[in-house]
Formats: structure tokens, C-alpha cells, sequence
């Protein structure tokens, strides 16, 4: 074991005796791997290294009478404990004459007497010596006046101590953890970006140069970022303006009530099947009453559901021939609310999405062109963009 420094204090006045005490050393004294905390159960014993550092042995002197009899001192926690073989005493009654400083015996049998009592009771006294805490007392044997010529028990003193370390052995090691890096997807909010624009019937962008024409489909595309297979977008509310506000005055309804399609009743216009993270649909091109000419929005609320349809997240058109709606991915029953109200507690606030412009030909007339332009994103809630 390696030297030791140790901040010797032998004369410190008695309240600095109380323990424990530290004692620091410059370099290990046992392999730090006796103290890692990824080895064993817990339940192992202490490796001898470590219990040499910080249990050290306490003194458990055994003193020899002058017969050659043995006492014997153990020392407890708080305690000292004495025992005495009654043989050295002599014949007669012989208790009385036996005492550890003012204390008489706390226990006697056929063979021994047997002393134990706190450390600070019978005169015991507390000195340090050595780095070490000292309890010592005697053990006296004053035994009855001699009768007649012959004696068969010697008087005796005999010194008995208990020894304990000032030190409270402690041992601090550093540990770098070993980390197992992984990778945590979470969902983030509002982290869908729709898109909604103007089509032509080959499902391509409109170019500046490209016009609808009065009486002909109008196409549109609703699109967000890939999702899983689950997922699906839908749109739920849907609604031409003549002017790129969303809140702006008159609006045409095309799509109502969380996906019906409520311009298929009237006309042609209808959901179109395609893929789970886009919409398609067709409008019949048209007109507001005095604006020939004039560009024209589509604002849309969409929203990313399951697969499965649902009566707020649905693709509903109006079959005209059975008179009935038909959802154009699941069962026809979620759309049975369309004549009605499709609102559910659980429906969620979704965003207005506005296309850019467009512009519709009469026949035989022409008019401005469609404009490529930036989408416009609102925050709307759904019942108030129902109209």
C-alpha cells in the first residue's frame, strides 16, 4: 500500500474527538475498478483491498492476569465488554470484590463474570493517541481480608482499553458513462405544409398563358409532405373568392361540411382518386354576376387523418343517378351526414390554404391570364369559413 499524508492532530481539544475524521491520500490506494458500479450484484463481499483501505481493524486487546489467566476486552460500537473467569478470584463469594472502574459486574455465570457498559459510563476515560480514539479503564480485584496463614487469590489492577480510528476512510472516483446513442423520432407540431394550386386537364401547373374556358372543368391539387401508409389528407371546406382574401366577399362553396362535395350535386365537380398525401377534384368553371374577367382564389381547409375515413375526414360526391353520396376511399356510411352536420367535439382547427389566381374565358372571348404567385397561408378555424 502506498504512503499515505495524513494531517496529523494528536492535541486537538476534546470536541475534535468526536469522529469521524478524513485522511486524504495523493494517489490511489486500491485500483478503482474494486468501486465501478457496472460490476456484480451488490451483494459480493468486499474485496480484501477495500476492506484493508476502509475497515480498518480496531484494537480487541486480550490482557493476562499475573495467574495466567486470560481476561478478555472486546470492544462494540458504543460499548466495551469485559469478561473474567471466575478461577482467578479464589473460592468464596467473590462478585463483590470485582469491578471495572465504579461499575460492579452486569452479568454473572457459573464460570465468568461479564462487564459491558458504555463507553462514557464506570470512570471510563477517551484520550487520542496515535490517530486513534483510546476508551480505557481498569479492571480492579480487592479480594476479602486473610483468614488464618494461607491465601488463595491475589489482588490485582489491570488496565483494558478500547481502540478505534479516527478516520473515516472514503473513496471518490471519477467515471466517464458509456452512452448508447438512438435516434427519437416525435412528431412536431403544424409541421404539415399544404399546398393547394390550379390545374390544367393534364394535372399540370398552370401557366401564365393558360385559361379556363366557361362550361369546362376546372382541376385543382390539394398536396402536403409524404406520410405513412395510415395517413391520408383530406379536404374539408372549400370556397372561391374574387379576391385573394380568404374572408373576402361573395364565396362560392364548392366543398362543405368536412369533405362533402357539395358542387357535385349541381354539376360535374367532384373528388378525383389519387394518391393518400394529395386531393384532386374538378370544379365546372364559373362566373360571379358582374365580373367577367376578373381573377378568381380557391381557398381550401385540409387536415392529415387516417386512411379509414371518418365523418369529419372524408372524400364525399354526390351520385346523381342513385341519388345518393358515395366517399370515394371507405364506406359510404360517414357520408350520410352531408345533408345535415358533419360536426364532431373532436374535430380539429385546420388552415385556410389560397391558390393563386385565375381567370375564366367566356367563348369566344379573352381575358387576363393566371398569375404564378406565392401561396397565401391563414390560420382559420373551421366553423367559421362553413359559408
Amino acid at each position: 500500500m502506498r504512503e499515505v499524508s495524513r494531517r496529523e492532530t494528536p492535541t486537538l481539544p476534546p470536541p475534535y474527538l468526536q469522529l469521524p475524521v478524513f485522511v486524504d491520500s495523493r494517489l490511489p490506494l486500491v485500483e478503482k475498478t474494486h468501486f465501478s458500479p457496472a460490476r456484480g450484484t451488490g451483494l459480493e463481499p468486499l474485496p480484501e483491498p477495500v476492506r484493508d483501505v476502509l475497515l480498518r481493524p480496531n484494537g480487541n486487546p486480550t490482557a493476562e492476569t499475573p495467574s495466567g489467566v486470560s481476561v478478555k476486552t472486546s470492544c462494540k460500537l458504543q460499548k466495551m465488554r469485559v469478561q473474567v473467569e471466575r478461577s482467578i478470584l479464589g473460592t468464596g463469594e467473590a462478585v463483590p470484590q470485582v469491578k471495572l472502574g465504579s461499575c460492579q459486574a452486569s452479568k454473572t455465570t457459573t464460570e465468568h463474570l461479564y462487564f459491558e457498559y458504555d463507553l462514557g459510563k464506570c470512570g471510563t476515560k477517551r484520550a487520542i493517541s496515535n490517530n486513534q480514539v483510546a476508551y480505557s479503564n481498569t479492571l480492579r480485584y480487592d479480594p476479602s481480608p486473610i483468614k488464618g496463614p494461607i491465601r488463595r487469590a491475589a489482588p490485582f489492577a489491570l488496565p483494558v482499553a478500547c481502540y478505534y480510528n479516527r478516520y473515516q476512510y472514503s473513496y471518490k472516483i471519477g467515471y466517464t458513462p458509456m452512452l448508447q446513442m438512438r435516434k427519437i423520432f416525435k412528431p412536431m407540431k403544424n409541421r404539415v405544409k399544404f399546398i393547394l394550386t390550379p390545374r390544367n386537364a393534364q394535372w399540370e401547373r398552370l401557366f401564365p398563358t393558360d385559361q379556363y374556358v366557361l362550361g369546362k372543368p376546372m382541376y385543382f391539387e390539394a398536396e402536403a409532405p409524404s406520410m405513412s401508409p395510415d395517413e391520408r389528407l383530406y379536404v374539408n371546406l372549400c370556397y372561391a373568392t374574387p379576391e385573394n382574401s380568404h374572408t373576402s366577399t361573395p364565396q362560392f362553396p364548392v366543398v362543405k361540411n368536412f369533405g362533402c362535395m357539395v358542387e357535385s350535386k349541381d354539376s360535374r365537380s367532384r373528388f378525383i382518386p389519387y394518391k393518400n398525401n394529395a386531393v384532386r377534384f374538378s370544379v365546372d368553371a364559373f362566373l360571379f354576376k358582374g365580373m367577367t374577367g376578373q381573377q378568381l382564389y380557391m381557398h381550401c381547409s385540409m387536415s392529415v387523418g387516417s386512411s379509414t375515413p371518418t365523418p369529419t375526414a372524408k372524400s364525399c360526391n354526390y351520385d346523381t343517378k342513385a341519388k345518393r353520396w358515395v366517399e370515394l376511399y371507405g364506406s359510404d356510411s360517414v357520408c350520410t351526414c352531408c345533408d345535415s352536420n358533419c360536426r364532431s367535439a373532436a374535430s380539429a382547427v385546420t388552415k385556410i390554404i389560397s391558390s393563386s389566381p385565375w381567370t375564366v374565358e367566356p367563348k369566344g372571348e379573352t381575358h387576363c391570364s393566371p398569375k404564378e404567385e406565392d401561396l397565401h397561408y391563414h390560420n382559420h378555424h373551421n366553423n367559421n369559413n362553413s359559408n
